[in-house]
């Protein structure tokens, strides 16, 4: 709720979005809404999971292991990684 009401999201949607609806559009404001609606359609799934994971707190635990493992395992092989 609290980004529907904040004016920056808006602005770098609006700011953001033109550049990938075509110059030559018969429709350029029907493009931008397509656009914004499947950005909706693909990043609500991913505010419902986040969600999810919250009320599961083993699940949750699980993933915060098993990514903070993922990055030492990369930060290991940096650091032994030989510069070119």
């Amino acid at each position: 709720m609290s980004n529907i009401s904040n004016p920056k999201i808006a602005i770098f949607y609006f700011a953001f979005l033109p550049q990938f609806v075509l110059p030559g559009a018969t429709h350029p404001t029907l493009s931008m809404l397509v656009i914004a609606g499947l950005t909706f359609i693909i990043k609500d799934p991913g505010g419902f999971f986040a969600g999810w994971l919250r009320s599961h707190l083993s699940v949750l635990s699980w993933l915060n292991r098993s990514s903070g493992a993922i990055l030492i395992g990369l930060g290991v092989k940096l650091a032994f990684e030989r510069r070119t």
